[in-house]
């Protein structure tokens, strides 16, 4: 009776979810479909302020490279990468980078995920709109932008090559200066 008892508080989280229905599947494959061709694009205008009250503008980033890394705190593959995420953060540290994360999570859930979790990139909470502007419906989703503001790279989702693919498209960007 025990063990029925811890199987069903362990299942019980994933009884509640519905499945997404046919209509929100195609919605986010459109979305993807609209990221992906952002490349070669000038990345949107934007002011974004992040937990320490920093505010970044487009117009100010330009010159330094830009790399933007939505994210949510219930994202469990954003949480997977975050250790690769920081090893970047640093092994970059020196370098003309600014390495920004928006989330939509308001700023007590942001404070209650870093009490629990480190994450070097700056971060810019509640800013649903940023992320719906750019059709980001998947998480996570990295944008890599060159000096000019323009998108160099786009990267939907996590996977073992991700942070490698970032390094390796930020190394050929400091080569270009």
């Amino acid at each position: 009776m025990q063990k029925l008892g811890i199987l069903i508080f362990l299942i019980a989280p994933f009884l509640s979810f519905s499945q997404p229905t046919e209509e929100q599947i195609q919605q986010v494959a459109e979305a993807k479909k609209e990221v992906k061709k952002m490349k070669g694009k000038s990345f949107p205008d934007f002011t974004l302020t992040t937990l320490d009250g920093t505010s970044y503008t487009k117009e100010e980033l330009k010159g330094k490279i830009l790399l933007v890394n939505f994210w949510f705190s219930r994202c469990t593959p954003c949480i997977m990468e975050m250790p690769e995420m920081n090893e970047m953060v640093s092994e970059f540290k020196n370098e003309n980078i600014v390495f920004l994360a928006p989330t939509f999570d308001d700023l007590e859930k942001v404070n209650k995920f870093l009490g629990k979790r480190e994450f070097l990139y700056e971060i810019v909470p509640d800013v649903k709109d940023f992320c719906l502007a750019l059709n980001v419906r998947s998480y996570p989703t990295h944008f890599v932008v060159n000096r000019d503001g323009v998108i160099e790279k786009v990267i939907i989702g996590y996977s073992s090559v991700t942070v490698g693919a970032l390094r390796k498209s930020i190394r050929k960007l400091l080569k270009s200066e």
